[in-house]
């Protein structure tokens, strides 16, 4: 099936999901995400320009201020959807889980020609964090709006022609300590963000439901 899924409250009070078609033009998109601290932030930004020279980029650089770890996206929508992510601040402040270290040391091209920063060793705490956080949404009313997961990584920018040729390399490790992760809305013509909640890591080991 093609297409996005939506989602909403009927004029009966009855919540409802249904597929959006392919071809509208969507303004909204909600995501998980570890936001960098601002002094690593700062230090990506300037390592992306210097490989856009290096590698005579013409694409679209990330802002500094929205360079991130994806972690669970929650879809493309029409209209900012309400009711989608009170859910997700609900689930994002039941999740109790330490803060851990990330690290990433190589350089590569992902799909749609973006050019990421990924780990050699997959960064296995981000990606405990990452995949008990998608089971604890699989098992919510979000289930439905959970999009393609890929490995957790940090996009520099994007250069639909010319990143693709550039083959997988090694880089000095950029990395940090994450003490928290947030819900952005992404204002996807404005190339804006807002966050919608952020919740610091304080607890046990493992990203899981607090009871």
């Amino acid at each position: 099936m093609s297409g996005q899924p939506a989602f909403g409250t009927a004029r009966n009070g009855q919540t409802f999901f249904r597929w959006e078609q392919a071809e509208r033009h969507f303004h909204n998109r909600i995501f998980f995400a570890i936001l960098a601290e601002s002094a690593t932030a700062a230090m990506v930004a300037r390592k992306a320009v210097a490989l856009s020279g290096e590698f005579e980029l013409q694409g679209r650089f990330v802002p500094e201020k929205h360079i991130h770890i994806s972690l669970v996206g929650l879809g493309d929508h029409h209209e900012f959807p309400e009711e989608l992510v009170e859910i997700a601040r609900h689930i994002g402040s039941m999740i109790v889980a330490k803060p851990f270290e990330v690290s990433f040391n190589r350089l590569a091209a992902f799909g749609g020609g973006a050019l990421v920063l990924r780990s050699s060793d997959g960064n296995p705490a981000l990606q405990t964090f990452w995949r008990d956080l998608t089971a604890v949404i699989s098992d919510s009313p979000l289930k439905p709006f959970i999009t393609k997961s890929i490995e957790p990584h940090v996009t520099l920018l994007r250069d639909e022609v010319r990143v693709p040729r550039i083959r997988e390399r090694s880089i000095d490790p950029v990395g940090w300590t994450v003490r928290d992760f947030v819900l952005v809305h992404s204002l996807i013509r404005k190339r804006a963000y807002r966050v919608h909640g952020r919740w610091e890591l304080n607890g046990q080991d493992d990203a899981r439901p607090a009871i």
